[in-house]
């Protein structure tokens, strides 16, 4: 089988020299775009489902609602994964000076803005003329009449469903069994005008959840409900939420819950950081987000103060042992993967209560920008972290939690010095500091310290990190990006950490190194093509016989290998194919070494204007879960996909979008991953019978 897909892949390329004609560089901001950003900027394995969800719903919004160059604020700019921030502070001065641009091309009078970077950059900027700048200028105040002609209504509804359920939903189950139906339900309505005044609700139900009214654990019918009004550019009023919303500020140390990226194929950008200050919260997620009021207001034009209150009720394990006493009983830890699906799942809902108010001051100007941000939260039942666990003795515990930090930046062309220092409640200090070079002459480097003792807790921060969690990690980091020609990039890192106290499953102090390199080619506008190589080392917990046999904690060397190499080539502009051929191994002393292959064909097809098809046949052996391969895909609209691929088999999926009218989007997928020498798939209430897993997830968007 593998022999033939690897004629078939090689055919494929040789053959299109002969057949492929050239197209127009043209924009193509669709699910392609986000496909290829988050291939850039997101990190091989996924370990926050929840996170790259958001990342995924905010950056297909900034493509289908695109920064208005003439408008932006330079948090916004900066959002945009390629785009560092000393060259969105060049823009936005630039702005200033000189006025309004004409057209998107003049931007390459920016320094360090080329031709190519503004292909990257194109999908997520859009302008307008001087005369619609004027007339939506924010010291205009727009009519009501206005506001009513021009309102924007956006709705979503969205099934999905796994075709072979789980033990979890068989009815002849004896022991626990998922209480609702096994499809998952999301519901988006969105209510705009421009980008001054935004009404937006999500509703979602995970698959085995009931659909349920109990307003005590914040569930209405859907298991999850968020939603805000959200003002823009109002006088002196930069921004107003009143629901939820999400907080960034600085480089993460401190408050930082939104739109995040790490360490991906991009080596130095999406490191570098600009928060955009408070954002309404529109994901179907469950975890990182604020409820209440937030707003944001100008004092002058170059400093801002922002504030807000939130009160939540999160998910929380409650200590058992303590609930023949007298209430509040403590919460042993805090659950962030929402889904209550179970009677014990859905005993967790709501449990913590917990309230919370903090703000912001910024100061910017053409070459720094300085800033302070702290919040206090206070708990409704004591957090008390299980003593039996070591490596959770520095977690967040007691009645509250506050935390405080200076940042700043300074733009020193072409140099950007950054940096961020957070106190957390115990008197200990954190940080992250670090100097990017963003040279004109197509050379690109960051070097990016953080030390976070084990000691530094915190609720709502995520800066830049290998554990996931800003506590517990000291490392350095060093990124170089190189344009060696006009066709050619060479870009790498090196990732130097380790962790000073235990971690879950590390029964001592640990280290590690992570590097990669990554060569890309561009040769013509419908040719790509990149060769990425990954090597990462890391210590991890092991058994080794103490004294009389007893058995002891220890570490041992964790090694990874992994390399990709990925083609995309355009025969027109109807038709576009997709290679991709990996490969993985992994090694320790314990178990040994084994080794994957992953192999992918990929096609997108469309014949007319209102339809279009995504299609991949992908082939996968690797000896087991160790050695797995994380293959991301296309997905429906704000949705996405990485399933993580080991053993033998074949992963297959197409999807298909169509547009009967301007105003209604269809769209629909069906996978299917399939398994020759395994009779069940999964464990627990999730373990299925068979040799096959497939799925199918359609959606029907209106816009009016």
């Amino acid at each position: 089988m593998y022999r033939i897909s690897i004629i078939f892949f090689t055919l494929v390329i040789a053959g299109s020299e002969l057949v492929a004609q050239p197209i127009p560089d043209t924009l193509r901001a669709d699910s392609t775009t986000v496909y290829d950003t988050i291939d850039r900027t997101i990190d091989d394995r996924i370990s926050d489902a929840q996170r790259t969800e958001q990342t995924v719903e905010r950056l297909t919004r900034l493509i289908e609602n695109p920064l208005d160059v003439n408008r932006a604020s330079l948090g916004d700019l900066s959002s945009i994964p390629m785009l560092p921030p000393s060259v969105a502070q060049r823009i936005v001065d630039h702005r200033r000076s000189e006025g309004p641009f004409s057209q998107i091309k003049d931007l390459t009078t920016i320094r360090g803005v080329n031709a190519a970077l503004l292909q990257t950059l194109r999908p997520y900027l859009t302008i307008t003329n001087q005369l619609e700048a004027e007339a939506g200028d924010a010291s205009s105040l727009p009519s009501m009449s206005s506001i009513l002609n021009n309102l924007n209504l956006d709705v979503i509804q969205r099934v999905t469903r796994d075709l072979d359920l789980g033990r979890g939903f068989k009815q002849d189950t004896t022991g626990t069994k998922f209480r609702g139906s096994p499809e998952r339900v999301t519901t988006r309505v969105r209510l705009s005008y421009e980008r001054r005044l935004r009404i937006a609700m999500t509703l979602d139900k995970d698959p085995g959840e009931p659909m349920r009214w109990a307003p005590e654990t914040d569930t209405y019918g859907f298991d999850h409900v968020a939603g805000n009004l959200t003002l823009n550019d109002w006088g002196p009023l930069q921004t107003l939420v009143l629901g939820d919303f999400t907080v960034e500020y600085g480089q993460g140390a401190a408050l930082w819950q939104g739109l995040t990226f790490g360490k991906g194929r991009s080596p130095v950008s999406p490191l570098l950081r600009n928060g955009r200050g408070i954002v309404p919260f529109q994901s179907a997620s469950e975890d990182r987000f604020f409820r209440g009021a937030a707003a944001t207001v100008s004092l002058s034009p170059s400093l801002s103060a922002s504030g807000f209150v939130s009160r939540r009720y999160r998910d929380a394990t409650l200590d058992s042992s303590t609930t023949s006493g007298a209430p509040p009983y403590p919460a042993r830890t805090l659950s962030t993967g929402g889904r209550h699906r179970t009677p014990s799942e859905i005993q967790r809902k709501g449990t913590f209560g917990k309230s919370t108010v903090g703000g912001a001051v910024e100061y910017r100007s053409s070459t720094y920008h300085l800033g302070m941000t702290a919040y206090r939260s206070w708990f409704d039942r004591p957090l008390s972290p299980p003593p039996d666990r070591p490596d959770e003795q520095f977690a967040v515990s007691g009645t509250g939690t506050s935390m405080l930090s200076l940042f700043g930046s300074a733009f020193l062309a072409p140099y950007t010095l950054f940096g961020e220092l957070a106190r957390s409640p115990s008197g200990v200090y954190g940080g992250v500091v670090g100097a990017a070079l963003d040279h004109e002459a197509g050379v690109q480097a960051i070097l990016l310290g953080r030390r976070f003792p084990a000691a530094f807790r915190g609720l709502y921060n995520s800066a830049v990190g290998e554990s996931g969690a800003t506590q517990n990690e000291v490392g350095v980091y060093t990124g170089l990006r190189v344009r060696l020609a006009d066709r050619w990039r060479i870009g790498a890192y090196v990732d130097q950490y380790r962790f000073p106290w235990l971690r879950f499953g590390l029964p001592r102090p640990g280290t590690g190194l992570d590097t990669r390199v990554v060569v890309e080619y561009d040769p013509r506008p419908w040719l790509s093509t990149y060769l990425q190589l990954r090597a990462e080392r890391e210590t991890v917990g092991a058994e080794r016989p103490g004294p009389g046999g007893r058995p002891l904690g220890a570490l041992q060397p964790e090694r990874r290998y992994a390399g990709r190499w990925y083609t995309e080539y355009s025969f027109s502009e109807a038709f576009t194919t997709r290679t991709r051929i990996q490969l993985s191994r992994y090694s320790n002393v314990d178990d040994g070494s084994s080794h994957g292959v992953f192999l992918s064909q990929g096609f997108r097809f469309q014949p007319l204007n209102s339809l279009r098809l995504d299609a991949r046949l992908a082939f996968f052996d690797t000896e087991g879960f160790d050695s797995r391969i994380y293959a991301y895909e296309h997905d429906l609209l704000y949705s996405f996909s990485v399933p993580a691929l080991f053993d033998q088999g074949r992963r297959t999926y197409v999807l298909a979008q169509y547009k009967p009218t301007s105003d209604i989007t269809l769209e629909a997928k069906y996978g299917v991953t399939w398994y020759p020498h395994r009779r069940t798939i999964g464990s627990g209430l999730n373990r299925k019978d068979g040799n096959r897993a497939r799925e199918i997830r359609a959606q029907i968007r209106w816009q009016y």
